[in-house]
């Protein structure tokens, strides 16, 4: 009897360790799905109210959309907040480029001299993160009105609001 404990707890044990690896394989949650979830995390204060198609995010935004697979992008109608979501599904082995090609988005947005000095932090808080060939680009969040807020103070505010991004879609996979 007692060998055939061992020998079941030897199948169950090698059942536990066959769902652990078969647990490590990544989702590919389809992007419009990850940036729902980016939209909900956000609520009203999600900003960015305008899809963006290939000729805008190529010819606005300078992304070469040859890269793509798919994507779900957004920014606001009004120009006065720079808030841009793009969450892109690189074309196969693509991802490295397109990868390249949103942080050049953020060094560009960056050091913009037209940045509407409310912006600056907002702006200096965007992330560019990937999870295999998936890459997202995140300049969102809440408004900082606070008007006596340091510097410092509101770029911690907006890195903050970033993180809900970056979290919202790293909680995809």
């Amino acid at each position: 009897m007692r060998k055939g404990w061992i020998v079941g707890c030897m199948f169950l044990m090698a059942g536990l360790l066959a769902g652990c690896k078969g647990s490590t394989t990544q989702k590919e949650p389809p992007v419009e799905d990850i940036l729902k979830a980016v939209q909900e995390t956000y609520g009203e204060n999600y900003l960015p109210d305008t899809d963006l198609d290939e000729e805008m995010l190529s010819q606005v935004l300078g992304i070469d959309t040859s890269l793509i697979d798919s994507f779900a992008a957004q920014m606001p109608m009004i120009s006065v907040h720079p808030d841009r979501v793009i969450i892109a599904k690189a074309a196969e082995g693509k991802g490295d480029e397109l990868e390249k090609d949103l942080l050049a988005l953020k060094t560009r947005l960056q050091e913009d001299e037209l940045i509407y000095p409310i912006n600056i932090a907002k702006t200096e808080a965007t992330q560019v993160v990937r999870k295999g060939d998936y890459v997202a680009f995140f300049l969102v969040g809440a408004v900082d009105d606070r008007e006596n807020a340091t510097e410092e103070e509101q770029l911690t505010f907006a890195q903050d609001e970033v993180k809900k991004a970056v979290d919202a879609f790293e909680n995809c996979f």
